[in-house]
């Protein structure tokens, strides 16, 4: 997903564990701005797993983007939220205090 230059973005992480059974096809989850009923993001993922897989993704979103959820859409297009991923922000926590060596 790409966005316009000068947008300001930050990354998030998508973590969780897929659900277990054949992995028959790949499932689109979108991200959602829940304050303004917009689509963020998106990634798409397994919709099972043979076995236990934990998943962690990267993804950029609008910098300005209030409280997330991940989820799809149904029939109707309402959104369904998803019980097994969830979205953290900011994705890594960034450096704090000195950094690298000091001279002196």
């Amino acid at each position: 997903m790409s966005y316009i230059a000068g947008f300001s973005v930050m990354e998030v992480a998508v973590r969780g564990v897929l659900p277990s059974g054949d992995t028959t096809e790949n499932v689109p989850y979108f991200i959602l701005d829940t304050a303004k009923s917009a689509i963020v993001g998106q990634v798409i993922l397994p919709k099972a797993a043979k076995r236990s897989l934990a998943v962690a993704v990267t993804v950029k979103v609008p910098a300005a983007a209030g409280s997330l959820a991940i989820g799809t859409f149904g029939d109707g297009g309402n959104f369904l939220a998803c019980s097994f991923l969830r979205v953290e922000s900011p994705a890594v926590a960034p450096p704090d205090g000195a950094v690298g060596r000091s001279r002196g």
